[in-house]
C-alpha cells in the first residue's frame, strides 16, 4: 500500500493514542466521505476493524473486514502494525469471502448453463402441423357445420386456422396455450371470426381440449364465446359454439 494512503487522519491519531471508541468514530465518518481513494478507504476499513477488535466488539469488526476482502481483495493486513490476532482474524474471513464469490461464480455460470440449454431445447422443440375435419354446433340456431382447419403446434403454442363449411361460410382464427403434458391437455385461448357473407365479424374467448389418439390422430374440442360488432340483429350479436373433431398430427424436422 502507497506511502500515501498510510498519511495520518483524525482517526488513525485516536487510534495511536489508544482512544479506540473516538477512532471508531471518527473512521466511521471518513468511510462516509465519498471523494476518498481507494486506497485510502482500505486502509480506514483496516483501522476500523483493528479500534472495534481492540474493543472486544468481534462481531462488529467483521464488517469492515469482508468490505475489505469484497473490495480490495489484494490488500492484507499489516503484521507489523496490528496485532497477530486481527492479521488472523482478517485472514479467516478473506478466505470466507473469497469461496462465497468462487460459489456464487459457480451458481452464476450453472444458471448460465442452464438458461443456455432451455435455449437450446426451446430451439430443438418439436413442431407439429396438424389438418382437422371438424364439425361446428352452433347454440343458437341449433345447427351443424362442417369444416376443415390447419392447426400449428410448438410445445405449449397452438394457433389454428379453420373454415366452417355453410350458407355463409365462416372463417376463424385462434391461439392460446395447452397448459400441461399427457394424454389430455386443456386448451385456453381466443378465437377471431370472419363472416364475409354476413358482412360481420366477431371476436371472443376458447376453452377446450385435445386427446391424443393412436396412430397419430388428435380429438379436438373446442367452446367458444363470439361476440359480433356489426352484425344489425341484435340477437344474434353474440354466439356460444362447440367445435368437435379429430386432427392427425404431423411432425416437421
Amino acid at each position: 500500500m502507497s506511502g500515501a494512503a498510510w498519511a495520518q487522519t483524525p482517526g488513525i491519531e485516536r487510534y495511536e493514542y489508544g482512544d479506540f471508541e473516538a477512532a471508531a468514530r471518527l473512521f466511521e465518518q471518513e468511510l462516509a466521505e465519498p471523494q476518498r481513494p481507494p486506497a485510502s478507504r482500505a486502509l480506514i476499513r483496516i483501522y476500523l476493524a483493528a479500534s472495534l477488535y481492540a474493543l472486544g466488539q468481534m462481531e462488529e469488526a467483521r464488517r469492515p473486514l469482508e468490505e475489505l476482502a469484497r473490495e480490495h481483495p489484494e490488500v492484507r493486513v499489516d503484521p507489523v502494525r496490528f496485532p497477530p490476532e486481527l492479521v488472523a482474524y482478517a485472514e479467516v474471513i478473506r478466505q470466507q469471502v473469497e469461496s462465497e464469490q468462487q460459489l456464487a461464480t459457480r451458481e452464476q455460470e450453472l444458471e448460465k448453463a442452464r438458461e443456455a440449454e432451455r435455449r437450446r431445447a426451446a430451439r430443438a422443440a418439436p413442431i407439429s402441423l396438424r389438418p382437422e375435419a371438424l364439425g361446428l354446433f352452433e347454440a343458437v340456431d341449433q345447427q351443424w357445420t362442417l369444416g376443415v382447419g390447419l392447426a400449428f403446434q410448438r410445445e405449449s403454442l397452438e394457433g389454428s386456422a379453420r373454415v366452417l363449411l355453410g350458407a355463409s361460410p365462416a372463417f376463424h382464427l385462434q391461439g392460446g396455450v395447452l397448459p400441461g403434458q399427457g394424454t389430455l391437455r386443456p386448451f385456453l385461448g381466443l378465437r377471431a371470426s370472419l363472416i364475409p357473407g354476413l358482412d360481420t365479424y366477431g371476436a371472443g374467448p376458447v376453452v377446450g381440449a385435445r386427446i391424443a389418439l393412436p396412430a397419430g390422430l388428435v380429438g379436438v374440442v373446442d367452446v367458444g364465446a363470439d361476440y359480433f360488432f356489426t352484425r344489425q340483429d341484435e340477437l344474434y350479436r353474440f354466439a356460444v359454439t362447440v367445435q368437435a373433431g379429430l386432427g392427425f398430427a404431423l411432425h416437421l424436422p
